[in-house]
């Protein structure tokens, strides 16, 4: 692929120079926008926006506002992939705005699709709604059955991530219902996979777990290894929640000999992960540790940091299951010191929180305090109804341990911070908590 683009540039700056010689200033923009193109597909995106700007210089010049509206497109494409995300949302607005004066049903559609996944991807789903649901109200006139099921799937996902699960499933029935009439197997299959998923979050396991089968079968008719893997871990999932742990050990069992049949170690190492989890459930904790010991074993041979800061975690549950707090806080030093390398500030404050919990365990409620209170520090860096519960369960643990330590005012107070958190947040299951703490404070 790399040396098609190399070959097309030396057209393109062929095209260019044959394009001056004439004083042909439109084709001159053609010329630039082509190579701006190629550059993007390169990955070289400092050359394309470079070349995309004269390409946008010419075509204000002699007023073709079609090609303004493109090149505001490629613009954006090419400043999101270097992180200028002020820049690139300014252009595909630009777009967008010209694509709407020229009443071309196309390039808006485009500009719409662009604008949702440009908000998707960096987690502001509220805001990439809106642009997903105007693309599908211009897609009758489209005609364009493959965009317009990857524009549903999108929605979909961007409401399963906000928790309208219901909605999620309205528009993955209809991303699989357009695959059908594609006849696309594997679109079909990743479609039955978010639908699974969804009616899982809503608890309907019976209708996960069809959509579940349904994608192993695709997987095995596509002979996909990985989509296979996929719907396994999903039906040991729904297993879970089911409350039939056997049942779902059985599937990460087939999990394990699947990764070990196609001889795919990270695969292998989700599978033990997975039956660790499983058998601590179980209380077989012996097991348990030998899975997650084996997962462990596998990320460091791989060298994959973000995998060994799990499976420290996940060994440090199974010793917190068994009352060992000092080999549990061990293992948390082990995931914290690799989180740091990650710069990963959420899994730093799940460190630090678990490791308060393990001392409060100890019965060492100083130095609980202690980490808790870096818990809240890194919990201010990150945004999100999860970090925030996060942040409200840390001073409902700050009022515990005050409270221990006989020190009810301070108690007092954590515990009115957990409850005003539980209260935005409308979670029963805290704001009772919060209540009992401070029912016991006063």
């Amino acid at each position: 692929m790399k040396g098609d683009y190399e070959t097309a540039l030396k057209l393109h700056k062929a095209h260019l120079s044959i394009a001056q010689e004439l004083n042909d200033y439109a084709a001159q923009g053609r010329a630039y926008g082509n190579m701006g193109n190629a550059y993007n597909a390169l990955g070289a995106f400092d050359q394309a926006v470079r070349y995309h700007r004269q390409e946008l210089q010419i075509s204000m010049e002699v007023n073709d506002r079609a090609s303004q509206a493109s090149t505001h497109g490629n613009l954006a494409v090419a400043y999101q992939a270097l992180g200028a995300h002020d820049r690139a949302l300014q252009h595909y607005q630009n777009h967008l705005n010209i694509a709407r004066e020229l009443r071309d049903i196309q390039s808006e559609a485009r500009a719409l699709g662009n604008l949702g996944n440009f908000h998707c991807s960096r987690g502001e789903f509220p805001q990439a709604v809106p642009y997903y649901e105007q693309y599908l109200r211009l897609s009758p006139d489209l005609q364009d059955m493959e965009s317009e099921g990857k524009v549903c799937h999108n929605l979909g996902y961007a409401h399963y991530c906000l928790g309208n699960f219901q909605e999620a499933v309205k528009y993955y029935e209809q991303d699989l219902a357009l695959a059908k009439d594609l006849h696309d197997k594997l679109s079909q299959a990743k479609a039955y996979c978010n639908l699974g998923l969804a009616f899982k979050a809503l608890g309907d396991y019976s209708k996960a777990e069809e959509c579940q089968k349904y994608l192993l079968s695709l997987a095995q008719s596509l002979n996909n290894s990985q989509a296979r893997f996929r719907a396994l871990g999903n039906l040991g999932d729904i297993f879970l929640c089911k409350k039939d742990v056997p049942g779902a050990v059985k599937f990460y069992e087939q999990q394990l000999s699947l990764a070990h049949q196609v001889k795919d170690r990270k695969m292998e190492a989700n599978a033990y992960a997975a039956l660790g989890a499983a058998y601590r459930m179980l209380q077989k904790f012996d097991k348990a540790l030998g899975y997650h010991t084996q997962e462990l074993e596998v990320y460091q041979e791989q060298g994959d940091i973000q995998g060994e800061c799990q499976a420290h975690g996940h060994l440090a549950a199974v010793y917190m299951s068994l009352g060992k707090y000092t080999m549990a806080f061990k293992c948390y030093e082990e995931q914290l010191e690799l989180g740091q390398r990650l710069k990963d500030p959420s899994v730093e404050a799940q460190v630090y929180g678990n490791m308060g919990i393990t001392k409060m365990n100890m019965g060492v409620m100083e130095e609980a305090i202690g980490y808790f209170e870096q818990q809240l520090a890194m919990l201010q860096q990150l945004s999100g109804n999860e970090a925030v519960l996060d942040r409200g369960r840390a001073y409902g643990n700050l009022g515990d341990c005050y409270d221990s330590l006989g020190d009810f005012e301070e108690a007092i107070k954590y515990y009115d911070q957990y409850l005003s958190v539980a209260q935005s947040l409308n979670h029963m299951q805290d704001q009772e908590k919060a209540y009992r703490g401070l029912g016991n404070g006063h």
